[in-house]
């Protein structure tokens, strides 16, 4: 189950992606975002080029909270948190109430929402498949309305509960403490392992579009790929029936214990990637999938200072480095492109918008079809 991140000054975490999630093992305590490169420490530049379309969010908050966590669910509808404060309001019964925002135009006008446990110290806010998820304590809350309402659930240890992790996607890596994690399917009532699971020896990513999986794990210096297709067939008694179909492949692994996290990536296209990421800032070993086997990406001079990488529609991978943003083709070369995304972290959202975060605060909001034109920025603007 995905753990409760947060605390009294700041919300965390990125919003859930839809078709490139990269899902880790449930129970594994983990920090979002789920990054394909973890970024950087060193701060990073955030000035972006003129043409970008900028969309400051203009609220009732007092210019003593922090800047909020914002997160998208797609390119219209998307939730901003203010949860931490440079200074305690003298008479406040904490030390700052969370306030909830929530907008349905890509940020050009934002509504107040009642936020459902504004008394208690710690918080966080996950968004994703149309789910707004928060946490406050030991309580948990589910939004499928904008939040407009809120289902509450309980859980002392920690852990999102079982009924609200859709927000991470129908498809994920579950669960300790059973033996060995599988991939699972999530509805609104909780999780349920696939009946044919693939035979590899470890799971520890899925990604996922339409009616086709890839999963990936690493052991003893080998990585492990299954690749499943939702098929339809006949019983023993004629009656329909669905299940999953797996083919598996196996690659051996130069310096393994290198290797950080292994993440599938599939871009709306359909064309799958296994990302293995190292140490903060260095390129990651990256392979496109080809059919059922793996084909490594030869990456000539990789760029430094790397923050994200993100499959692109036409089989370039996007990198975002400290210093620029680039391109790397079949050849392997990276060539520059001017996208106003320098330092960010990039992710897809479920209607394929890009989304650039930065760990500083504001979001940028990227065309499917990338471009130089068409990014909008959306940031707190303090009165």
């Amino acid at each position: 189950m995905r753990p409760r991140v947060g605390s009294p000054a700041a919300a965390v975490g990125l919003p859930a992606v839809l078709v490139l999630a990269g899902c880790s093992i449930g129970e594994v305590r983990r920090t979002p975002p789920e990054r394909t490169v973890p970024s950087v420490e060193a701060a990073v530049p955030t000035d972006a080029p003129g043409d970008v379309e900028v969309r400051p969010m203009r609220v009732p908050v007092p210019a003593y909270y922090d800047a909020p966590h914002i997160a998208f669910d797609n390119a219209d509808h998307g939730y901003a948190l203010f949860a931490g404060c440079t200074r305690s309001p003298a008479g406040d019964p904490v030390p700052c109430p969370p306030l909830l925002f929530v907008t349905f135009d890509g940020g050009e006008s934002w509504q107040r929402r009642d936020h459902p446990a504004p008394y208690v110290a710690e918080h966080s806010m996950q968004v994703g498949y149309g789910s707004l998820v928060l946490s406050a304590g030991t309580d948990w809350y589910r939004s499928l309305d904008g939040g407009a309402s809120f289902t509450r659930s309980t859980s002392p240890e920690g852990w999102m509960p079982p009924e609200f992790a859709s927000v991470d996607g129908p498809y994920q890596v579950c669960c300790q403490p059973e033996p060995e994690a599988q991939v699972v399917e999530v509805t609104e009532h909780g999780r349920t392992p696939l009946a044919q699971q693939p035979a590899i020896p470890v799971v520890q990513t899925v990604g996922h579009l339409g009616g086709k999986l890839t999963v990936a794990g690493l052991r003893d210096g080998r990585l492990h790929v299954g690749y499943g297709v939702l098929m339809a067939r006949l019983d023993d008694r004629g009656v329909a029936e669905t299940g999953w179909q797996w083919q598996t492949d196996a690659i051996t692994i130069a310096e393994p214990e290198e290797i950080r996290r292994v993440v599938v990536r599939v871009a709306p296209s359909g064309e799958r990637w296994l990302i293995a990421e190292r140490v903060p800032g260095e390129f990651p070993l990256v392979w496109r999938v080809n059919g059922t086997q793996l084909e490594q990406l030869p990456v000539v001079s990789p760029p430094a200072n790397v923050v994200s990488v993100l499959p692109s529609d036409d089989s370039r991978l996007l990198v975002t480095t400290r210093d620029g943003v680039g391109a790397i083709g079949s050849d392997g070369r990276y060539e520059p492109i001017d996208w106003p995304a320098r330092g960010a972290s990039l992710t897809r959202l479920r209607d394929g918008t890009v989304l650039a975060s930065r760990s500083e605060g504001g979001v940028m909001l990227g065309p499917a079809q990338l471009s130089a034109a068409g990014w909008v920025q959306v940031s707190w603007a303090p009165s």
